[in-house]
């Protein structure tokens, strides 16, 4: 992917049946959607492979090459510039209609959105442009949070090893926070009040319905 695409299309699943519906056709290894851009005599090509990588490239009608210079970081010019509108334009109605969100991959995470959308009606709030792998879930009444989903280097939380792991702030009551912090599986609030948060690494070993239970005592402690 280049910057743009990968831009479009990151945290993003993509629907196969979509891309059918869209004018995709089904190709070796993939789809392959081809547009004419004729105020530019160019045509879009955009690939999209069986792992979900996303392929898109220029051509120029009347050498058959590749045309790339759009994709040059601070090339300008006004042919340059309305090539690149209308790339982005292309690649973000196909990132509307054929793909959904998805920022995390643990299945705890899953289980966790799906447990809090379907008992508390709560949808996750992407809050911060520069950080799309955190999320917020809050109270319908008094919009305080009762839980936030991050994704963070092991090493921001006191985890051994390296790379990154899902995790979930919870509150918690101090006295109970306190006594519940091992360093293993619950960790001080990361980011937050760490007298009154605390944080859980999902698919570490803590089970979901434990977790199910401090998220619900989270809600209630967010009433307060």
């Amino acid at each position: 992917m280049n910057a743009i695409t990968e831009k479009i299309f990151r945290c993003k699943k993509v629907l196969a049946n979509k891309l059918i519906e869209y004018g995709f056709e089904q190709a070796e290894g993939g789809y392959v959607y081809v547009e004419k851009y004729p105020e530019a005599d160019m045509t879009f090509t955009v690939i999209i492979t069986s792992d979900g990588n996303v392929e898109a490239m220029a051509t120029d009608n009347a050498t058959g090459e590749p045309y790339t210079l759009f994709l040059a970081e601070g090339a300008a010019g006004e042919f340059v510039g309305k090539v690149r509108t209308a790339y982005e334009s292309l690649l973000n109605g196909i990132a509307s209609a054929c793909y959904e969100r998805e920022v995390f991959k643990s299945a705890d995470a899953h289980k966790i959105l799906e447990y809090v959308s379907r008992k508390y009606g709560s949808q996750p709030e992407y809050l911060w442009d520069k950080f799309p792998y955190n999320a917020v879930l809050r109270r319908k009444d008094n919009a305080k949070w009762f839980c936030v989903l991050l994704t963070v280097a092991k090493s921001k939380i006191g985890m051994a090893g390296e790379g990154t792991v899902e995790i979930i702030d919870v509150r918690m009551k101090p006295e109970e926070a306190e006594r519940m912090v091992d360093g293993a599986t619950y960790f001080k609030g990361y980011h937050m009040n760490k007298k009154h948060w605390v944080t859980i690494p999902l698919n570490c070993g803590t089970y979901i319905n434990e977790i199910f239970k401090r998220i619900d005592d989270s809600y209630i402690l967010a009433k307060k």
